[in-house]
């Protein structure tokens, strides 16, 4: 297990260990988790734009009507043919958001927050020497959730993270479980 991996776990240890010993004392509690994926758009000035395969993670907590969450992106370039660089990325990020009921099976969730953004190139003209750098990400997320069942939903859900190293554009099926 790498470092990025194992610290993201202990994060989400502590989140959820937090989540359940404060939710008797306060009105924060579990909200829901979801899993998405779908595809990503990089856009540097490296290489110009291009894409990839994209998956994210969030868990969130309620507290009223203010949704707070911890969320995972990763994503990388996808090449077939071409031999030139290979980009990856991976953010952590913590957001505020709300949710909007249009009708009993049609939410809307909006985020916004701040995070760390890593990103590494691997470049054929350099031997294929990794090049990692990391900077300080501002996400931006909708989720349209179709709920099936009282708990279960599938959706579309657009991200975006601004950073001084590259944008990134994704857009997602999501899958959600509402505790």
């Amino acid at each position: 297990m790498n470092k990025l991996t194992s610290t993201i776990i202990v994060i989400i240890l502590i989140f959820l260990n937090s989540t359940f010993t404060f939710a008797q004392e306060s009105k924060l509690k579990l909200n829901s988790s979801s899993l998405s994926l779908g595809v990503g758009l990089i856009d540097s000035s490296f290489d110009n734009s291009r894409g990839g395969f994209n998956i994210s993670l969030d868990i969130s907590t309620k507290l009223n009507k203010n949704l707070i969450s911890f969320y995972l992106n990763s994503g990388s370039q996808l090449k077939v043919f071409d031999a030139g660089a290979e980009e990856e990325y991976t953010e952590i990020n913590a957001t505020y958001g709300r949710e909007i009921e249009l009708n009993s099976w049609i939410k809307v969730e909006g985020h916004i927050g701040l995070g760390f953004f890593n990103y590494s190139v691997k470049n054929r003209s350099t031997d294929w020497k990794t090049e990692k750098e990391s900077t300080i990400g501002f996400p931006f997320r909708v989720k349209l959730i179709f709920y099936t069942s009282k708990h279960f939903g599938i959706g579309i859900n657009p991200n975006m993270n601004l950073n001084s190293l590259v944008n990134i554009y994704s857009g997602n099926i999501i899958f959600q479980y509402k505790f």
